[in-house]
């Protein structure tokens, strides 16, 4: 079972490195970090570090059933049934957060695709990985930008 966990080291050259303690992880937030802020990395990690902890599973064993999990904690009530949105009424963190953290996921596995490696199960062979799995659309793997987020 995979536990991220949220680190930042400064550099004693300056700027800070953000890490999740997996290498696929860490890896993914290098490449954020050299096209972003420092913020949007931070918020990166911290959605990555929430999805990761929710499903408890290393980033190559995560499939369709770990995302439409994901989202459905992600809709129920935090607070109590009893306290909703102002904006909608309904319980939950806002469609905004939800889709806002399924991006940075999307992110991610678009990342693992073009760089077609997922761990050491992948590579020239296509034998497994996560990313193999997403690029062919095989063993129910999902793209999480298109997981149905609505309730029912």
């Amino acid at each position: 079972m995979f536990v991220p966990c949220l680190l930042q080291r400064h550099r004693p050259a300056g700027g800070t490195v953000i890490s999740l303690g997996h290498r696929l992880l860490d890896d993914y937030l290098e490449l954020v970090a050299a096209r972003s802020r420092p913020n949007t990395v931070l918020a990166s990690a911290y959605d990555l570090k929430v999805f990761f902890s929710i499903i408890g599973r290393d980033p190559v064993e995560v499939d369709t059933a770990d995302v439409l999990a994901f989202i459905k904690v992600q809709r129920e009530p935090r607070l109590g049934a009893e306290v909703v949105r102002i904006e909608d009424g309904e319980s939950g963190l806002s469609a905004r957060t939800i889709k806002r953290r399924l991006a940075t996921v999307a992110g991610l596995y678009e990342y693992l695709i073009i760089r077609d490696d997922a761990g050491p199960q992948s590579g020239a062979s296509g034998s497994g990985g996560a990313a193999s799995r997403t690029a062919s659309g095989a063993r129910g793997t999902v793209d999480p930008r298109t997981a149905d987020s609505s309730p029912g």
